[in-house]
């Protein structure tokens, strides 16, 4: 609805250009589109006019004094700019954020503005961000990581859940790492940290490993999202408990660490009932290694010694952390745009993706409750 006392501005994250005299070229920098639009000089004084400051009312009295331009044909332009995400109101409700809050996520916001229909829409996106609280299983490499860059995006309450310690082999690896946390516990360690990047986040920290008896259902109800990156006693183990406690209650999560020789994958964000859940990843890998057999290794107790970069593990972790975000701030539908699990591998730097598809008869998520976003 387009109303007169509303204030527009060309979008912070578009570029207009004059091509001819005849055509506006419009560049869209986050998401490197292109749209281009046929139009006279009016439509080219219409646009000089929508500079953040002026209202409709008075940029109609502009063209019909100037340029004998009538109401009817602002508001189309208005509109047709406004449909191509190439003009955006300015936001008039203060309430959503607080000014700190718009200053310090500004560039975040803008951003989400690309993917979404207004400012203010990229503000609640914000918001949403804000209002979350994130539990993550194991805050290794890439649960440490993955803590940091949710801190640094906004989450208002991240649960570090872990038992180990800071170990001096970590410097390679955790960016958390510092030389005075160690033999400390990583969950303290890391709780510093992220208290260090936004003195306004809640860290609660559960200093706790994961055992066959240990009761996280109702952790996992109190959250609105979990990651799990713990690979103690082993992946495999850790994501089929977890799983099936986020699939009862219909709360979406990532598998994102612990693959030891698969470093730098992607991980995988489940959606209960509509995303293949681990259990339907147990089955694909079941049916594609039934014929392989593994090869006795040279080297024993090597418990300890499986390398990696803090590159690799970046990686991993903000791979993660754009679908979480993605997910949680609602920009794009990801029941329709989710991805499987990703391998990037190091020497050529490909990234390929398992083919692996929800399975209908699933014993975890094969029943017929109907996902909505």
């Amino acid at each position: 609805m387009i109303n007169d006392n509303d204030i527009y501005k060309i979008k912070d994250s578009v570029d207009l250009f004059l091509s001819n005299e005849n055509y506006i070229l419009a560049y869209f920098m986050n998401t490197r589109q292109r749209k281009s639009f046929r139009v006279n000089k009016e439509a080219v004084h219409l646009l000089e006019c929508i500079d953040g400051t002026r209202n409709l009312a008075e940029i109609k009295e502009i063209m019909q004094n100037r340029y004998n331009i009538i109401s009817e044909y602002v508001n189309n332009v208005i509109k047709t700019m406004e449909n191509a995400h190439i003009i955006t109101k300015i936001n008039k409700n203060h309430n959503i954020l607080s000014k700190d809050e718009l200053q310090r996520y500004s560039r975040q916001i803008n951003y989400f503005g690309e993917f979404l229909e207004s400012e203010e829409k990229g503000i609640e996106a914000q918001k949403n961000i804000i209002n979350s609280t994130i539990i993550i299983f194991g805050i290794g490499a890439v649960g440490g990581n993955i803590a940091i860059e949710l801190a640094m995006a906004g989450v208002g309450k991240i649960i570090l859940y872990d038992f180990d310690k800071v170990e001096v082999s970590d410097a390679c690896r955790h960016m958390y790492f510092k030389e005075e946390y160690i033999n400390a516990n990583k969950t303290v360690a890391l709780k510093k940290e992220l208290e260090k990047i936004n003195k306004n986040i809640k860290v609660e920290i559960i200093q706790e490993s994961m055992k066959p008896e240990t009761k996280i259902e109702n952790l996992i109800k109190s959250v609105d999202f979990v990651v799990n990156t713990m690979d103690e006693p082993y992946i495999g183990y850790t994501a089929a408990k977890i799983s099936r406690v986020c699939v009862k209650y219909k709360i979406a999560h990532y598998i994102a660490g612990g693959f030891d020789a698969h470093l730098a994958s992607t991980g995988e964000l489940i959606i209960p009932y509509v995303t293949p859940c681990v259990e339907c990843y147990a089955k694909h890998f079941k049916e594609t290694l039934k014929d392989w057999k593994p090869k006795k290794h040279p080297v024993k107790n090597r418990y300890r010694e499986i390398g990696g970069l803090a590159s690799m593990s970046l990686f991993s972790s903000s791979y993660a952390c754009i679908e979480i975000i993605k997910y949680i701030a609602g920009l794009i539908p990801m029941e329709k745009n989710f991805k499987v699990r990703g391998e990037f591998l190091f020497p050529d730097m490909s990234l390929t993706y398992l083919n692996v598809e929800k399975n209908p008869n699933c014993p975890v998520c094969g029943g017929a409750w109907k996902y909505e976003s």
